[in-house]
């Protein structure tokens, strides 16, 4: 929950899962704060979804059926280049977490993950597009935000 004084961003959201079950409580969930979300269930539907919808923040899947979420992640920036990207996945290791801070995404979780954690981090991400500091520069340090304590999981 936000505190009194902290002003909930209304975004617009897209969520990125092969499994409609996740689709459904992101959605209704970023929904109920009063943010505009839709969903897709591959890497060719996201992108689909991107022509029509100019999302701040992507919350994507790692594995999708004809994707994986750190190579579709760039193919969604080059369309959306202020979009901030938070990655999920069961299949979390060191190397994909390195390859998460390498393209300096703006968080990352592994599944089964804190509802309101991830709903916090999302909002986190809408006021970082908001601000427009460009957390994207080459060259930047990493600002890859790992909520739930992934990097100390092997």
């Amino acid at each position: 929950m936000p505190r009194k004084d902290e002003r909930i961003p209304v975004g617009r959201i897209l969520v990125v899962d092969d499994q409609p079950d996740i689709c459904w409580v992101l959605s209704k969930l970023l929904s109920e704060r009063g943010h505009e979300v839709r969903t897709a269930q591959s890497g060719a539907d996201a992108l689909a979804a991107l022509a029509s919808f100019e999302c701040q923040v992507a919350v994507v899947d790692y594995r999708l059926p004809d994707a994986n979420g750190i190579e579709l992640i760039p193919r969604m920036t080059e369309r959306s280049p202020r979009l901030r990207a938070i990655l999920m996945t069961s299949y979390g290791n060191a190397l994909l977490r390195q390859g998460v801070i390498d393209q300096d995404l703006f968080a990352y979780f592994d599944k089964p993950f804190n509802n309101e954690l991830m709903i916090r981090t999302v909002e986190d991400a809408v006021r970082a597009s908001e601000s427009g500091g460009d957390s994207l520069a080459k060259g930047a340090l990493a600002r890859t935000q790992f909520p739930g304590g992934a990097l100390s999981q092997e």
